[in-house]
């Protein structure tokens, strides 16, 4: 049996999807989308269930990703039944979804959620006489305690099995209304589309010129004149002339023409037909929903007061920002100090074996310095990152992290950006792995890639870590407070120019307005954090793993070979050679540029290459960084820094951009937009220097 899960946002969806599934989950993207696709097996009387948690949506339209998964998943892959999540405390704006998926499914069972908040703010719903208004199965769940989420489940079953659909309520249109759509179902049901699609909904849809019906269509229709059957006309390696389809006349395009010279436009049909939903939902209202006391403030009107306050909300914010960082990057230290010292130990005991069987030299150091040093180097991050996302999953599901979208949602509008980036790129700092997967939260795919794209030009903990040692060893003392905020400005100042450049370059025709909903307060779950956290945490590592193996194989034989040769002649000295080109005009040698390369697997490498480079050991970044005052002037290191802070994110982040892009140009022209700018910004700053009369 297949059952759908679908909801608004911040409904209890994934409370109830944990609670059913555990940990028999599939987690992934949506064929060709960034959205992401949560899919579970459960198993009950003999039987197995594929329970799949449809992204949350407001409604049916094809005006987002989520829209279009959540519909075309019911109309494509005709779930046995829909488990419709519904907000007791928000019913009249979650049943405009509900409406929209009875006009689709005639097997729904809706979930009655959040009864104890409704019942708080003083709102009453009879369960037994909103079934009798909608002709649906409706079940009471408290989800955040667990109650009657079985009894959701074996109600949903019950459904599935029967012979015959149920018979839900039809919304009534006015009368002109009504006639508009039955000259269009007249017309449709004569087409071959009739039997592929709900009637109603197809004529609804006909006459709002929905996008991805008249798409679909002119494809499918372009194709058959070439005598391809459907199937065919979507196989991938179809080639299809977007041009023509222009011309493709379809159903129902003469009768749309005399309704448009009528006054009827595509926005006139919407907004009727939302309307006409929402009159009906007010006219059924008062026959299950009792609201006493509805001017009583609640307990989220009452921290609101405090949270979106512009006078107090910007430092509750970066209150809870701190303590988020200040748990996943020092709280989690000695945890990624015990990972990196069981890597060593694990490497040591691993070479001793093989200097103990006679292995050949060479393939102990491939294994200490090659794989466990770049492998090691990574995973000693990974404490912090699953920290960072289970505060993440917390105040996602606590409702703090909407407040957070909104408050930032003033910045963001100066760079073009939607409110939702915010958070995105104050991850950054803490790594920019995570920054970059939080683009999730954004809606329009092109606010999100642009998002991805500026998140690595924010410096992550490894890189602020190198930068701190070496601004201590030029700039001692108060200097180095003024030169580390200099950067900071710069980069904050590079991130809104890059935002408003990227605006222009992915050419987004139209702004995505800011709206969003501000859900109530309550505590998240411990399943409800810990689950995601795993699933994210557990992406990262094996995203991220293959690659970084590689590439630490990679430096470690660039650096290794010729054997028995100095290091400025092996590959990697060779390398530095072929660059030094680059680095000349920014006052650069060749060890800065091999460093700069062999950062890429993962910054925090760049201070242990320097050590082995410059001759200094790699067991105190602050002698290394002081071993460079010999080879560098100030204003040198200062265009280091510069360079260091911009130039392309490490491997990890790069790999993370990829697959959550779907794009290997869009990925490519960020790592080259990156290189480029922070070279041209190191020879600014260099010779800007250099003007001025520094040396």
């Amino acid at each position: 049996m297949k059952i759908a899960l679908v909801g608004n946002p911040n409904v209890g969806k994934s409370t109830v999807f944990n609670a059913l599934t555990g940990s028999n989950q599939q987690v992934g993207n949506w064929a060709g989308k960034t959205v992401e696709r949560k899919s579970g097996l459960i198993q009950r009387a003999n039987q197995e269930i594929e329970l799949i948690d449809l992204p949350g949506t407001y409604s049916l339209t094809a005006y987002s990703q989520e829209e279009i998964i959540t519909r075309e998943y019911i109309l494509r892959e005709k779930p046995d039944v829909v488990m419709a999540m519904v907000d007791a405390s928000n019913i009249e704006r979650n049943l405009y979804l509900v409406l929209q998926i009875l006009e689709l499914s005639p097997r729904v069972v809706i979930g009655l959620n959040m009864l104890d908040l409704a019942q708080t703010a003083g709102i009453t719903i009879r369960t037994s006489e909103l079934a009798a208004a909608l002709n649906v199965p409706v079940v009471e769940i408290v989800a955040a305690k667990g109650k009657g989420i079985e009894e959701f489940l074996t109600e949903a079953i019950r459904v599935g099995e029967l012979e015959q659909d149920l018979s839900p309520v039809e919304v009534s249109y006015p009368k002109e209304l009504e006639q508009k759509i039955q000259a269009m179902e007249d017309l449709l049901a004569k087409t071959k589309w009739a039997t592929r699609y709900p009637m109603r909904w197809l004529a609804l849809k006909r006459l709002e010129r929905d996008p991805e019906i008249g798409q679909e269509w002119k494809i499918s229709t372009s194709q058959s004149r070439k005598s391809k059957s459907k199937d065919s006309c979507c196989d991938p390696g179809d080639v299809v002339n977007y041009e023509l389809l222009e011309t493709v006349v379809l159903p129902g395009d003469d009768l749309l023409q005399t309704y448009e010279a009528e006054g009827w436009s595509k926005d006139h049909f919407e907004m009727a037909f939302a309307d006409a939903k929402y009159k009906y939902i007010s006219h059924i209202l008062p026959r299950f929903r009792t609201h006493e006391n509805p001017a009583k403030p609640t307990w989220t009107d009452l921290l609101d007061r405090w949270v979106l306050s512009p006078i107090w909300g910007y430092p509750i914010m970066f209150a809870v920002l701190a303590v988020v960082f200040w748990g996943s990057f020092v709280a989690s230290a000695p945890i990624g100090d015990a990972v990196s010292q069981g890597m060593a130990w694990t490497a040591d005991v691993l070479v001793g074996l093989l200097r103990w069987g006679h292995v050949p030299d060479f393939v102990q150091s491939l294994v200490r310095d090659g794989i466990f040093a770049g492998v090691g180097a990574v995973l000693a991050f990974v404490p912090q990152i699953a920290i960072f996302f289970a505060f993440f999953s917390f105040m996602q599901d606590s409702g703090y992290l909407a407040r957070a979208a909104f408050l930032g949602d003033r910045f963001m509008q100066l760079m073009g950006l939607h409110g939702k980036s915010f958070f995105s790129l104050v991850s950054g700092f803490g790594c920019n792995v995570p920054g970059i997967m939080a683009t999730r939260t954004l809606e329009d795919p092109k606010d999100r890639l642009i998002t991805m794209l500026i998140n690595p030009l924010i410096p992550c903990v490894p890189r602020l870590g190198v930068m701190s040692a070496v601004v201590a060893a030029f700039f001692p003392g108060s200097r180095g407070s003024v030169v580390m905020l200099s950067l900071l400005f710069l980069s904050m100042i590079l991130v809104m120019f890059s935002a408003l450049f990227l605006r222009r370059v992915v050419k987004q025709t139209e702004r995505s307005a800011f709206v969003m909903e501000l859900p109530l307060y309550h505590i998240p779950t411990m399943r409800n954090v810990l689950i995601p956290t795993w699933h994210k945490t557990y992406s990262f590592l094996k995203r991220a793993w293959t690659f970084i193996l590689v590439a630490s194989i990679v430096v470690w034989v660039l650096s290794s070979y010729p054997q028995g040769v100095p290091m400025n002649e092996t590959w990697a000295g060779d390398m530095g050679g072929w660059l030094s080109f680059i680095g000349r005009p920014l006052g650069f040698d060749w060890r800065i540029m091999v460093a700069i390369v062999f950062g890429f697997t993962a910054k925090e490498t760049t201070l242990s290459t320097l050590g082995i480079l410059y001759g200094v050991a790699a067991d105190a970044s602050q002698s290394i960084a002081q071993a460079m005052t010999g080879a560098m002037t100030p204003l040198r290191a200062f265009t280091f820094l510069v360079v260091y802070m911009l130039y392309i994110p490490c491997l990890a982040s790069v790999v993370t951009t990829y697959k959550e892009s779907g794009s290997l140009g869009w990925t490519s022209f960020g790592v080259a937009y990156n290189l480029i700018l922070s070279f041209v910004m190191g020879w600014i700053v260099f010779h800007g220097g250099m003007l001025l009369g520094f040396q």
